[in-house]
């Protein structure tokens, strides 16, 4: 516990998160670097085709911003509203996350609130403890008490099993 309590401590000095934090907001809530890191909600995209295409209607709401885009040394990737890198995990079975305890310690899961919003493929999951989890594609959403500042996605590869989320 002792170990927990200081891991706690390094991540809130760091990147401002706990693992019992919630994300708040809305998943449809994204930056994308073509518009000048800009924040647009489900409701600023209008259908512009059969093909399910968005093209941006209005409003910069960064306020509500649940994931951005960052770019990192291995490209662009998903990551939490404080700009820390998102990672998925190989061992997860579609929709389920099996990262607790230990593992959870180190790649704290993005919580999120059981009633967030979801849009596009971005999803609520339920977890075995109780929490929720935000999703991409299906496949859990987590941090890495490794990465210290925006941009950092030093839990890329780790263990053959640990990903970067990328669009």
């Amino acid at each position: 516990m002792k170990n927990f309590a200081a891991l706690t401590a390094l991540m809130v000095a760091f990147t401002g998160f706990t693992s019992a934090a919630h994300a708040e907001g809305k998943a449809d809530r994204y930056c994308d670097d073509d518009y000048a890191k800009k924040t647009y909600s489900s409701a600023a995209y209008t259908s512009a085709s059969n093909q399910g295409d968005y093209v941006k209607t209005a409003a910069n709401d960064s306020a509500n911003r649940v994931v951005t885009k960052v770019s990192t040394s291995v490209g662009q990737v998903f990551a939490n509203a404080q700009g820390m890198t998102l990672y998925t995990f190989t061992k997860d079975s579609n929709g389920a996350s099996v990262c607790y305890d230990a593992c959870a310690d180190s790649w704290p899961p993005f919580l999120a609130q059981q009633n967030a919003k979801t849009w596009g493929e971005f999803t609520v999951i339920a977890r075995n403890d109780g929490t929720y989890q935000w999703a991409y594609k299906n496949q859990p959403l987590y941090l890495w008490v490794g990465d210290r500042q925006q941009g950092d996605a030093t839990g890329h590869g780790v263990g053959n099993v640990w990903y970067v989320a990328q669009p």
